[in-house]
């Protein structure tokens, strides 16, 4: 690597070197690197990709003084919204948090697949200042994990005809979901339980809608609230505990151990 990094570039100004899942190989050649460091060859540049970068080691220090160490962290929540705006904006478009957050919904929060839709979005909106939510609608589609979470949503609100059909429509055109659902199912319960500690400490339905993926729709939280007990939300997740263990071991079908779910959803308080 060192030789690589000293050896004089061809056809170019530098010659770079990158070292990718670099964590084990930070630790075995720490010394040899504060070293180099110390007197980095002129025309090379080295790229250290790793998991994680202690501030409090010498070979922090060292780069920071004479490199640069750029920290990804993973956008969530409001953050992941404000990226999906700021990078609409430097396109010169307009999105608003509630076209954002759905666009979130659909596609994920990979920041990479949400710069990729949005560059899309851009192009379709063409010489329209803003994106609209009709956009994402339009462009964009509703995804299997959008359609499993809307299942859900409806089943809290109480309609357990739509939330059953949205269910078997999923399953009709995308049997691979039984691998995935219970995951989105249990990231779905664990934000409403959020909703109900942060309102437990005072918080608002206004000020909590945001921090749950629920722009725009405070009414359908505060009714979610009311119809779903925190008691009721933990025996959810337990259950789809329980489902995910016994599935995997060939005692119980996903499919009829979430549209239970739903049911129990549907039905809560009555």
């Amino acid at each position: 690597m060192l030789e690589d990094l000293a050896t004089l570039p061809f056809l170019a100004d530098r010659r770079v070197v990158v070292i990718r899942e670099a964590d084990a190989f930070v630790t075995t050649h720490r010394e040899k690197l504060e070293n180099y460091l110390r007197k980095p060859a002129p025309t090379g540049s080295l790229i250290l990709e790793c998991r994680s970068f202690l501030k409090t080691t010498r070979l922090y220090k060292t780069v920071d003084a004479c490199g640069q160490i750029i920290e990804c962290k993973k956008l969530v929540g409001r953050a992941l919204v404000e990226f999906v705006i700021t990078t609409a904006g430097a396109r010169a478009k307009r999105i608003d948090p509630a076209a954002a957050a759905r666009l979130i919904e659909l596609v994920g929060q990979d920041s990479g697949t949400l710069e990729a839709e949005i560059e899309k979005l851009s192009l379709y909106a063409h010489d329209r200042p803003a994106i609209t939510e009709a956009d994402v609608a339009e462009l964009v589609g509703q995804s299997r994990e959008e359609k499993v979470f809307a299942a859900l949503d409806a089943a809290a609100a109480g309609r357990l005809s739509e939330a059953l059909h949205l269910w078997h429509q999923v399953l009709a055109t995308d049997p691979e979901t039984v691998f995935k659902v219970v995951g989105g199912a249990v990231f779905k319960v664990r934000q409403w339980l959020a909703a109900h500690r942060l309102l437990a400490q005072g918080s608002t339905v206004r000020e909590i809608a945001p921090k749950v993926m629920m722009w725009g729709r405070e009414r359908d939280l505060e009714s979610l609230l009311r119809r779903l007990s925190p008691l009721l939300l933990r025996r959810l997740l337990a259950a789809l505990g329980q489902l995910d263990t016994q599935a995997k071991l060939g005692l119980r079908s996903i499919e009829t151990g979430i549209e239970l779910m739903l049911v129990r959803l549907a039905t809560a308080g009555s």
